[in-house]
């Protein structure tokens, strides 16, 4: 049997050699420039040290500098009390000033002065005016008689005390509902409607069982009005229907259908208070719908 043959080898040692060198060369030059920012890693640390030191004593001075100026904005300014008796009306911007006022507050006294001041109460509430100052020329202050242009024209006339004309809920109509103060056209149509359902008012108390109106509400308006009990329509108990009984804000359909049941084993009701008998009305129902029925 034949041995294989040998497999030649067309890369030699030399070239080999050639190529291994190739690639250290490579990696050199790859990793060198990290090598060397190694080695210089402290230096950069340090030179970075260095400008946060002078960032920092920049800002050091900066904060100094800052407070002195705030503290001379701040210190405390001196106050004088005026040479002589003046008029506020009268002073200029120097001489506020001179009393101890800055510029910028001299100038709103100038605005100020310029559409008067007649008393010391008024000068008091003056804000850039501080109470130091104020305690120092208050008693220095004279002011000029005030004089009104026009005089005849400031005059008011004498009030009228007009008599109120009270509206009666239960006959008003709508327009006669918006007369009264609080009440728009919303609240005129609710009360209307509330009305024509229960069959008018016994009393004002009632009205707070329309939507929307409360007692701050009812304060506005309450002595404006009045309630006449006498115009209510009412319901014969002995006639009416469960569907116009239910109709009715104290009536549902249980009391309703009651009633009529009521109505029919009896015949008829001899009297109101036999509307007790029924165990859907209690006495506190009894006495709201006892106004609203006969017989």
């Amino acid at each position: 049997m034949k041995k294989d043959k040998e497999v030649p080898d067309f890369i030699s040692r030399k070239t080999k050699r050639g190529i291994l060198l190739l690639v250290f060369l490579c990696l050199l030059i790859i990793y060198t420039p990290r090598l060397f920012s190694l080695f210089k890693k402290t230096d950069a640390v340090e030179l970075t040290q260095l400008e946060i030191e002078k960032m920092e004593q920049l800002q050091a001075n900066y904060i100094q500098e800052q407070q002195k100026k705030k503290k001379n904005s701040f210190k405390k300014r001196e106050y004088r009390r005026p040479p002589k008796k003046f008029d506020p009306n009268q002073y200029s911007k120097a001489q506020w000033m001179y009393v101890g006022l800055s510029d910028k507050q001299a100038e709103v006294m100038l605005k100020i002065t310029k559409k008067g001041i007649w008393t010391n109460e008024f000068l008091a509430k003056i804000v850039v005016i501080p109470e130091e100052v104020f305690q120092l020329i208050k008693d220095s202050t004279i002011y000029p008689e005030r004089k009104y242009k026009n005089k005849e024209h400031t005059e008011y006339p004498k009030y009228e005390k007009k008599e109120i004309v009270l509206v009666e809920i239960n006959t008003a109509d709508l327009e006669g509902l918006k007369s009264m103060p609080g009440i728009g056209p919303s609240y005129a149509l609710r009360i209307n409607a509330y009305k024509e359902l229960l069959g008018g008012f016994v009393r004002k108390e009632q009205l707070l069982e329309v939507y929307g109106l409360d007692l701050e509400k009812l304060d506005q308006f309450e002595k404006y009005c009045k309630v006449d009990p006498s115009a209510i329509v009412k319901m014969n108990i002995n006639e009416v229907d469960v569907n116009r009984l239910k109709m009715h804000p104290y009536i549902n359909y249980s009391v309703a259908n009651s009633i009529v049941q009521m109505r029919k084993q009896k015949g008829k009701f001899n009297k109101i208070e036999e509307l007790k008998e029924s165990k859907l009305i209690n006495p506190e129902l009894f006495e709201k719908l006892k106004p609203y029925v006969y017989l």
